[in-house]
């Protein structure tokens, strides 16, 4: 048995079931019976193109017609989230579409997540956060687009004891638990869902490296369901020139925005993956 911070007894089976004792278990079920949960949309979608002004992120090199350029990644993965954004707004006027940064401009890590973390969302309303970046290797030939998700055993803090009031502080940790495994399962659903609509649309000419776990600052510090994407290898050649041209471009954002709207459009339908 393993003790939790509030003395609470607990153990993780080795298929992966949180155990807690019949007290707790009571608590948890009560609380949950004093709330009147009622499983909404997602209300806001943020997008947070990484680097920016003074941080250029990854730099490639290549050369077209004898002539030699270079790309910056925060160029990239700024003209993707742009697109996206607006093809977005376009289907959802009654979603909030919010941007870490609309232009070229340098944000801290923390204030990349602290856009989405500062929203108050009303009961039942839910929100996603995609962080869209560009890939750097010493190996040049490597190429391709991936998505990132949090690890399932990274623990990290969701909750505001304050905002419970009278509910008792044993059961905290177990709700904290509770929606952690509710953010990985859904942030794992929304990866899943961008690289096989980002495979449908440059799957051809790029290539699908497929699901990776890592507990990045704008991924674990972002409390809801969250993914980085890394479009392509600004060093790679072949994949700098394609991540140069505004058509390939768009390309990658309607890849990104119809594997949003497949993870609505089935969140929305469960009701939050609930039933």
């Amino acid at each position: 048995m393993n003790e939790l911070r509030t003395g609470l007894k607990s153990e993780l089976t080795a298929d992966g079931r949180f155990l807690i004792d019949s007290e707790t278990a009571a608590d948890v079920a009560a609380f949950f019976e004093q709330q009147e949960f009622e499983a909404g949309g997602v209300r806001y979608i943020v997008i947070d193109p990484g680097h920016g002004g003074k941080d250029p992120g990854a730099i490639g090199h290549y050369t077209v017609s004898g002539e030699k350029k270079s790309l910056n990644e925060k160029d990239v993965v700024l003209q993707t989230a742009l697109e996206t954004a607006d093809m977005l707004s376009a289907r959802y006027p009654d979603k909030e579409i919010l941007l870490t940064r609309g232009d070229d401009r340098y944000l801290k890590l923390e204030e990349r997540t602290e856009v989405a973390n500062s929203v108050e969302l009303a009961e039942g309303e839910s929100m996603i956060f995609i962080s869209i970046h560009a890939n750097a290797s010493f190996n040049t030939k490597a190429r391709g687009f991936e998505v990132w998700y949090l690890p399932p055993e990274y623990r990290r803090d969701l909750l505001d004891e304050e905002r419970f009031g009278e509910v008792d502080s044993d059961v905290i940790p177990i709700l904290n638990t509770m929606l952690e495994e509710e953010y990985t399962i859904e942030s794992v659903i929304l990866g899943e869902k961008l690289l096989a609509s980002l495979d449908e649309e440059v799957g051809d000419i790029s290539v699908n490296r497929g699901p990776k776990e890592e507990s990045w600052f704008v991924v674990r510090n972002a409390h809801m369901p969250s993914v980085l994407i890394e479009l392509g290898f600004v060093t790679n050649q072949e994949e700098a020139v394609l991540l140069s041209s505004s058509s390939y471009l768009k390309k990658l954002s309607k890849g990104i925005y119809n594997g949003i709207v497949e993870f609505i459009n089935d969140y929305e339908l469960t009701r939050g993956y609930s039933d």
